[in-house]
C-alpha cells in the first residue's frame, strides 16, 4: 500500500491506489490526485529555489516542464529537502531538449557547490603566526587543513560569468573562455570568485598533498603561480584553518 501510494505520487499515467478513502470512509481518488500534483508542484519548487540561474538561463515555462521530468524520475531520498536536487546537474547532460546549453549542467554543478558551501561545518581561521613558525623544509612538508566550505567548479565554459550576469546586477558581457570558481562561506556569508588554473591546482593538491607538492603542481599548470600570493589569500580570507 504505501509502495503503490509512494510510486502514484510521481507518475501520473498510475491510477489511485485501491484503498484511499476519506475521513468518511468514501472513495478519496479527487484527493489523492491534488495531493499527487502538490507534490509535484512542491518539488518543482524546490528546484527552483537551489537552481534559480538555471531557471534564469532557459526561463520559468521551460525549467517548470524540465523540473517536472525530473521530478518524476529522481525522487527524494533525505526529508531534508536542502539535500534534494544533487543530481540535477547530471541530469541536465541527459536532457535532450536542453542539449544545445552545453554550458547548463556546468552552471548547474555550480549552483550545487554554493549550496553545499553555504550549509557547510563551521572552522576556526588559522592564526597566521602559526604558519609563519614554519621554516624551511618543515614549510614544504606541511599539510594545510582548509575550509570544509571550499569548492572548486571547473568549465569549458565561463560559468562564473553566466551565474553574475544571471544572479546579480553586474550585467558586463560574457566572454568565452574557460573559468573555474572558487565557493566558500569562511564566516556568515557565501563568497566566490573566478581564479586561475594554477590557483584552482594548488588548492586541490593541499587537500591531498603536503605544501610543496601542492605548490610544484600549481607552478605545473601555470608558470606564473605565485606561492606567497595564494597562501597570503588563503589566509586573509579565513580559509586555511589548520596545518599539521
Amino acid at each position: 500500500m504505501q509502495s503503490d501510494f509512494a510510486k502514484g505520487l510521481l507518475d501520473p499515467n498510475l491510477p489511485v491506489p485501491d484503498g484511499i478513502v476519506g475521513p468518511d470512509g468514501r472513495d478519496a481518488g479527487k484527493r489523492y490526485d491534488v495531493y499527487r500534483n502538490n507534490v509535484v508542484v512542491s518539488l518543482t519548487e524546490a528546484l527552483a529555489a537551489a537552481y534559480p540561474v538555471v531557471k534564469a538561463v532557459v526561463g520559468a515555462e521551460f525549467f517548470a516542464a524540465m523540473a517536472g521530468v525530473h521530478v518524476r524520475k529522481h525522487p527524494p531520498k533525505s526529508p531534508l529537502m536542502i539535500f534534494y536536487g544533487e543530481d540535477f546537474p547530471k541530469f541536465l547532460t541527459r536532457f535532450p531538449p536542453a542539449a544545445q546549453l552545453g554550458y547548463l549542467p556546468d552552471v548547474a554543478r555550480l549552483e550545487r557547490a554554493r549550496r553545499e558551501a553555504y550549509h557547510s561545518a563551521d572552522a576556526t581561521p588559522c592564526p597566521p603566526e602559526k604558519l609563519a613558525l614554519l621554516k624551511g623544509s618543515n614549510l614544504f612538508d606541511a599539510r594545510l587543513v582548509l575550509h570544509p566550505s571550499l569548492r572548486i567548479i571547473r568549465s569549458r565554459y565561463p560559468i562564473f560569468s553566466i551565474w553574475r550576469y544571471n544572479s546579480t546586477d553586474d550585467k558586463s558581457p560574457i566572454g568565452d573562455a574557460r573559468e573555474i570558481a572558487m565557493i566558500s562561506r569562511p564566516a556568515d556569508i557565501l563568497e566566490m570568485q573566478n581564479i586561475s588554473k594554477g590557483s584552482a591546482m594548488f588548492i586541490e593538491s593541499l587537500m591531498a598533498d603536503p605544501l610543496g607538492v601542492a605548490m610544484d603542481k600549481a607552478k605545473g599548470a601555470d608558470a606564473d603561480f605565485d606561492l606567497s600570493t595564494n597562501l597570503t589569500g588563503l589566509l586573509s580570507a579565513g580559509l586555511l584553518v589548520d596545518i599539521i
